[in-house]
């Protein structure tokens, strides 16, 4: 008797691992439709002209190195403005 209930409850075992096997293969071939809704919080216009007012606090996660001789060319030439 008791080898038949665990031949009975390996077949349910088996059986819910196929069924949870193939349910996951027709959701990724499209058959089974899955419903995604996706709501973007913060989005962020990265092109800025002009001036910005930013009024609250910025918080930068990261560095940013900032090589002069990057900016201003490797040929070793300066360029000055002059704010009259």
């Amino acid at each position: 008797m008791e080898t038949n209930s665990k031949n009975i409850s390996i077949k349910v075992i088996l059986i819910t691992i196929a069924v949870g096997i193939w349910a996951i293969v027709l959701q990724n071939a499209g058959v089974i439709p899955t419903n995604q809704n996706v709501k973007v919080v913060n989005e962020v216009d990265a092109n800025v002209h002009g001036k910005v007012n930013v009024n609250g606090s910025v918080n930068v996660d990261n560095t940013v190195s900032i090589s002069i001789d990057e900016v201003l060319g490797r040929d070793g030439k300066k360029y000055y403005f002059e704010n009259k």
